[in-house]
């Protein structure tokens, strides 16, 4: 007997990856980790960077130092060889690891680990780590996003393609101009998230349960150790508003999100029969499992989800911060869980969205038929008038109206239509038929485009150009913070 272990799919050439099959199921049937199983890499570097400053600085004894660090650096391999499993019985994250310590040197040794410092400033100190990396995550993840956007937007640069507004055809502008339009986006969210860290790369190690400690702790050697820009102003803050950090980058992630399901909104309706001037790839699809012919866009579909899932867990995080008292509170704890959660469901966003733009199939001669119909040149044709002639825009703007009128049913103004109107309004120019017909044709309209920031070819270069030049820099900030975290760790 012949198994079937798909619902769909017979009628695709190519099939989704595993990674687009696990973006669209969600957690379905997937199981979701520990949340401070992301914090074991991190909490062994703060451990390390501690011990390190604390055998230094003569608070506990070299010896002693340098065996808690032999044994954290032999737990490191165990992490990442897979043997080791947080226990859920030790709490968290920072008693599995200081337990296990325990175990292998005793506490006459271990037990030193955890001198001049509390949990409160540890566990701080790990997900500012984490969050951090999280930011080099995504802004990785968007450069790759925006250079395919200016890669696609310089091949169709030159394309017209039917501008929008109230979802009406508005004024011809280029397939090429739209890309670049997201790519102005994506890029302003590089930044942002870009933003994060002058804000919170800062580090909150030794600030203890929030007040200091008299321990002589060198705070500004962790935070070099450990590659924050330095220590923190005020024990008291970070521990306090624990989250805050997580707040600002959820709503530079939420941003990001908005756009891409901008994005995706507007690639499933390019792809509908009715628009047909996409095509998306199998690869990016799902099908039915009744219906045969379906080819259904879910990888967008759930980028848009996400989008909307998220700003509840936005809210959520702010929440947490709107009535803390001074210190430490438990309620706390729960930003994690928020922030951890929102950043798992984004953080594959900007690469699915990546693959769906490099795959999909562009239909240039449907875009372009689409630029000659619903009177999409009449705006043009009005600029011409007012420009050539020196006339009121507002006395020319209702002869064009009246002129559309007289038009309905031919897609663009006529000339017959536009004398008349003309007439009735008292104005006599010598426009000829031909004139009327080029200022209502898309290739002229693109031409005629000076506007910078507009999808005429001398804005187009500037704007690619510029772009490009925004996009390398973020690229070399990148490089430089990762070769900052790469030093710091060594």
């Amino acid at each position: 007997m012949k198994k079937s272990l798909k619902l769909w799919g017979a009628a695709f050439t190519k099939e989704p990856s595993r990674a687009v099959i696990a973006f669209t199921a969600g957690r379905d049937v997937a199981s979701v980790s520990p949340a401070d199983a992301k914090l074991i890499p991190y909490d062994l570097w703060t451990n390390k960077v501690h011990v390190l400053m604390l055998g230094k600085n003569g608070i506990i004894p070299k010896s002693d130092a340098g065996k808690i660090l032999k044994g954290l650096l032999k737990l490191e391999q165990l992490v990442a060889a897979g043997k080791f499993r947080l226990d859920p019985s030790k709490e968290d994250v920072h008693t599995n690891i200081e337990s296990w310590l325990t175990e292998k040197l005793g506490i006459e040794i271990a037990g030193k680990l955890h001198t001049a410092r509390s949990r409160n400033d540890q566990v701080v100190t790990d997900i500012r780590l984490y969050l951090r990396d999280q930011v080099l995550t995504f802004v990785g993840n968007n450069i790759g996003l925006v250079q395919t956007l200016l890669k696609l937007a310089k091949i169709y640069q030159a394309v017209p393609f039917p501008g929008f507004t109230h979802h009406q055809h508005a004024m011809v502008t280029t397939f090429g101009h739209i890309l670049a339009g997201f790519a102005t986006m994506i890029i302003r969210d590089i930044e942002r998230l870009k933003g994060w860290y002058i804000l919170h790369n800062i580090s909150p190690l030794g600030n203890a349960v929030a007040y200091g400690t008299s321990f002589p702790v060198d705070r500004t050697l962790t935070a070099k150790l450990l590659a924050f820009d330095g220590p923190d102003t005020n024990s008291m803050d970070a521990i306090t508003n624990r989250w805050e950090p997580e707040a600002d980058l959820a709503y530079s992630v939420v941003v990001l999100m908005n756009h891409l399901s901008l994005i995706a909104q507007t690639l499933i309706l390019l792809a509908t029969p009715e628009f047909g001037m996409v095509e998306l790839s199998d690869k990016f699809s799902t099908g039915s499992s009744i219906m045969p012919q379906k080819k259904n866009p879910d990888p967008l579909e759930v980028i848009k989800g996400k989008a909307g899932f998220v700003h509840g867990q936005l809210v959520g995080l702010l929440s947490m911060g709107k009535s803390n008292f001074i210190g430490f509170n438990r309620d706390s704890q729960w930003t994690k869980y928020i922030v951890m959660d929102l950043l798992s469901e984004c953080e594959p966003a900007p690469a699915v969205l990546t693959g769906v733009l490099l795959t999909m199939m562009v239909n240039t001669k449907i875009m372009e038929t689409w630029c000659r119909k619903g009177f999409i040149g009449a705006t043009t044709l009005m600029e011409q008038l007012v420009a050539m002639y020196a006339l009121p825009m507002r006395q020319v703007k209702v002869v064009v109206e009246k002129a559309v009128k007289r038009s309905v049913g031919q897609d663009k103004v006529t000339f017959t239509s536009l004398c008349q109107s003309l007439q009735e309004e008292g104005l006599a120019l010598p426009i000829t038929e031909s004139q009327v017909a080029a200022w209502q044709e898309p290739e002229t309209i693109i031409g005629l485009t000076k506007s910078f920031g507009g999808s005429g070819k001398k804005s187009m270069k500037q704007e690619l150009t510029l772009l490009a030049k925004q996009l390398a820099g973020h690229q070399k900030w990148l490089l430089q913070k990762k070769k900052d975290k790469g030093k710091a760790l060594k």
